[in-house]
């Protein structure tokens, strides 16, 4: 494949698109891995960058219903990734903390202060 016909692509870097996961499910399409080394060391993974460009190239719908599938669960409040990130305060620690200011370093204008507001 000549340079000038790769589909370029820059996938999101959640857990799920991690070649790790996707490259399992591609190493079976012989037309997929002839962009491959025959052998790789044990453990190793392609580089991710090269991996998202040639699937992107070699089939660019399923990249991208990859990449969708992904985002909806990253930004779903439902989703996996959610469920997994959602931590569980009891009520006695989260009137414990609602009763201390919170001063985030990303803004500097205080505008973002948690209030007790029961």
């Amino acid at each position: 494949m000549e340079l000038h016909e790769v589909v370029w692509i820059n996938a999101p870097s959640y857990d799920e698109l991690g070649v790790k996961h996707i490259w399992p499910l591609m190493k079976s399409d012989p037309d997929f891995m002839k962009y491959f080394p025959d052998k790789m060391a044990k453990g190793r993974l392609p580089d991710r960058t090269y991996f998202w460009n040639v699937l992107n190239t070699y089939d660019n719908d399923y990249a991208e219903k990859l990449i969708k599938h992904a985002h909806e669960q990253w930004n779903s409040g439902t989703g996996q990734l959610q469920e997994e990130k959602t931590i569980l305060v009891s009520q006695t620690w989260e009137e414990r903390l609602m009763k201390l200011p919170f001063i985030s370093c990303k803004y500097s204008d205080g505008s973002h202060i948690i209030r007790k507001t029961w």
